[in-house]
């Protein structure tokens, strides 16, 4: 498992104010043995994260048990997925599916221009939050199918480049997986939310039933 992943799992864990770019309020709930964690997202989605030994709630620290802290360890993943989900008779239903990308929903803002070019600029940020946006796009790749466009990210959440309007549409292909096609002859602002669960899911994971009289909701400080 790559160490990238585990820190950005922390992270996510750890957010105390989330709201997705909606403005609806992430609930974590997690279970009696504080191993497992259930992230119901906007639109009946969900995110579920489970450990093997210690959690980030059940690690221990100079011989005392610390509760919803992080002081640098790392953890062992046993299941990761997303899906969506759904409340029956105080039980939550999750319903796990492989997604073919990470990508969630995009914006896209057009300004008129009066050039042979276009001008696009290709953002990324956290589907749950905006004040969760670290490490979202670093490294990403943008390519066109006809090998006219190369860009990795590097350090940076974003990029911007122009495109000949004889060029279009242009498609491109965002992380090796998701399809983005360029087709106005309009200046973009285009925003791709990013869902981390949707980032792997472990093999042959089943779907789940919890009861909420079982499980402990996080509270927001």
């Amino acid at each position: 498992m790559k160490l990238r992943t585990i820190l950005l799992l922390t992270i996510l864990l750890i957010s105390n104010s989330i709201y997705s770019q909606e403005n609806n309020r992430e609930e974590i709930f997690f279970t009696s043995d504080s191993l497992s964690f259930i992230h119901l997202l906007p639109n009946q989605k969900f995110g579920y994260v489970s450990y093997k030994g210690q959690s980030p709630l059940t690690y221990k620290h100079d011989k005392n048990q610390i509760k919803g802290h992080i002081d640098g360890p790392y953890f062992t993943i046993n299941e990761f997925g997303s899906g969506e989900y759904s409340i029956s008779n105080n039980n939550v239903q999750l319903n796990f599916f492989k997604p073919k990308h990470s990508i969630d929903s995009i914006s896209v803002k057009k300004t008129k221009n009066s050039t042979d070019s276009i001008k696009l600029k290709i953002s990324f940020k956290s589907y749950v939050s905006s004040k969760n946006n670290d490490g979202i796009g670093i490294g990403s790749t943008i390519k066109s199918k006809d090998d006219s466009i190369n860009i990795n990210t590097m350090f940076d959440s974003f990029t911007s480049f122009t495109v000949k309007k004889n060029k279009l549409p242009l498609k491109l292909i965002v992380n090796e997986k998701y399809n983005l096609e360029i087709a106005s002859e309009l200046d973009q602002d285009i925003t791709l939310f990013v869902n981390d669960f949707k980032k792997f899911t472990t093999d042959n994971i089943e779907n789940k039933e919890f009861d909420f009289n079982t499980l402990t909701k996080q509270k927001n400080e």
